[in-house]
């Protein structure tokens, strides 16, 4: 069994306003959320033990495995196993939006 992955390079992330990216969905009718995924595990990729492929994230069908990966990768940052967190990404992806984003935010803060 691994074992959790850990922060290695808390400047890796950056703090995003989760305010704004939820108007940059709406106007963008959702695009948006390719490229919050793909930033999302560069950063991951970047600032954790674990090893991503950010590409996957905009390759349509193929982007399941770039949401396991941000799941796996996020319990560096959040305190959620990667099992749930994959699992909200596939029902109800918003919660599982703001924990990583809130957990890549209080990183970049330092807490």
């Amino acid at each position: 069994m691994s074992e959790t992955p850990q922060v290695t390079n808390a400047a890796a992330f950056k703090q995003k306003s989760l305010g704004i990216q939820v108007v940059l969905t709406v106007v963008t009718l959702g695009l948006y959320t390719l490229y919050w995924s793909y930033s999302t595990a560069k950063q991951l990729d970047r600032g954790t033990t674990e090893s991503l492929m950010p590409i996957l994230a905009i390759i349509p069908l193929v982007n399941i495995v770039a949401v396991w990966q941000i799941s796996s990768a996020s319990e560096a940052v959040t305190d959620q196993s990667k099992v749930i967190v994959f699992l909200l990404f596939i029902v109800f992806a918003p919660i599982s939006w703001y924990w990583v984003q809130s957990g890549l935010n209080a990183a970049a803060a330092g807490n």
